[in-house]
């Protein structure tokens, strides 16, 4: 199912209006909520394109760096479902297509014959050497708005919203 970008969100005004009905609408609360989500959607967009330049996806960039993190560049599959909330299965689509580009193989350690592991490659790795300057170089260019305060602010205010998010209770 496509996503949709709302694009025309509701005015101060509009949503003063609909206080009257729905007394619990905190004004602030919701356009903050829609900001933040067309900004979300705006560089998740972004970022997609950017990372199809370089024949990448986001599930296939987050393993390699997981992958990269690691010592001998190696996670079995479910430890990497783990690290990324997402199911084994999923998880094992996105590596058939990784390790038929080369950028990582299956494994089988000597110590645990039963499970196969996923190692980055040399050649995975030079592809995310030479990724990687570009996306740190792009990630800069989208908070460069902000003076180095206003990200430290800005990111434990994130940081705060998104542990907010996490509790069992919020919904």
């Amino acid at each position: 199912m496509d996503e949709f970008y709302l694009i025309d969100s509701p005015s101060f005004a509009k949503l003063k209006e609909m206080k009257n009905e729905y007394s619990n609408l905190d004004i602030t609360s919701v356009l903050l909520y829609l900001e933040i989500q067309k900004a979300y959607k705006k560089m998740k967009l972004n970022h997609d394109v950017f990372l199809q330049k370089f024949d990448l996806s986001e599930s296939k960039f987050t393993i390699m760096m997981l992958l990269s993190y690691e010592k001998d560049m190696i996670l079995s599959p479910s430890a990497l479902s783990e690290k990324i909330g997402s199911k084994k299965s999923t998880i094992t689509g996105v590596l058939k297509g990784l390790e038929k580009k080369g950028l990582v193989r299956r494994k089988i350690l000597s110590e645990d014959k039963r499970t196969n592991y996923v190692q980055l490659t040399d050649f995975g790795l030079g592809k995310l050497k030479e990724f990687l300057p570009y996306n740190y170089k792009v990630v800069s260019k989208i908070f460069e708005v902000f003076s180095e305060e206003e990200k430290e602010q800005f990111y434990k205010l994130a940081n705060k919203l998104k542990n907010n998010l996490e509790k069992d209770d919020l919904f």
